[in-house]
């Protein structure tokens, strides 16, 4: 039995790598934002290794002190170059997309993604190593038997989160855009640092349920195809 959710094969692809590759593609580009904002400020050395991605006059803020810039648009470059740390992050944030959607299910290809989300983080692909990190937890469970779900929750449980799971992927695919869109387009624009704020709190509740749900999804979908092979 195969599930289709408007027209995606969960069970050809799997929905947890579904769910890495979706956290893969914010990471990277995140990255690439950082990048192309890093490589406008020009072939200037920055003044240390925490440096904001944007520059003044791209910034929400009225001032351009790091430290009001640190929960936002900051990054660490181990490169002293704001140029060159730019070309860097496209190209490593490129490299995190590619291998979190085709290569990180393959073998040794979580320790491959981690590594690359690393040099992201050192070459001024922005902060995302947290939702790296979760990725790179998630997608130590693609392909493999997720025994304790079916043991431990009812069918039913199984069942609601499974059914969340699509929902919550575009919930969060909505969220997202519309975080890297203000990024883009609202650089300037002080008053909307709060509206990204509250998207980015809302942002955690998509994120858990499309964890939980591909979990979910992967259980049933492994069960019926027990049942199948019988």
């Amino acid at each position: 039995m195969t599930f289709h959710f408007h027209n995606i094969d969960t069970d050809n692809i799997g929905a947890t790598r579904i769910v890495v590759a979706a956290f893969a593609i914010l990471c990277g580009f995140s990255g690439v934002i950082a990048g192309f904002y890093e490589i406008l400020q020009g072939n200037v050395s920055p003044d240390g290794l925490i440096i904001s991605t944007i520059g003044p006059e791209y910034s929400m803020w009225k001032t351009y002190e790091i430290s009001e810039l640190m929960e936002t648009y900051s990054a660490l470059t181990i490169i002293p170059n704001f140029f060159v740390t730019g070309i860097l992050a496209i190209v490593v944030s490129c490299l995190v997309i590619i291998w979190g959607v085709g290569f990180i299910h393959r073998k040794h290809g979580v320790i491959i993604f981690f590594f690359l989300s690393l040099m992201q983080f050192l070459v001024g692909g922005s902060f995302v190593m947290d939702l790296a990190i979760i990725t790179t937890i998630v997608a130590t469970r693609i392909n493999k038997p997720l025994t304790w779900w079916k043991q431990n929750l009812p069918s039913k449980v199984i069942e609601v989160f499974g059914k969340s799971w699509f929902w919550s992927l575009i919930a969060y695919a909505i969220l997202s855009i519309s975080m890297l869109g203000i990024t883009i387009f609202g650089v300037n624009n002080e008053s909307i640092h709060d509206l990204l704020n509250i998207l980015a709190t809302l942002m955690f509740a998509p994120l858990l349920l499309m964890i939980v749900g591909g979990f979910a999804l992967d259980t049933k979908r492994r069960t019926n195809q027990q049942l199948e092979s019988k």
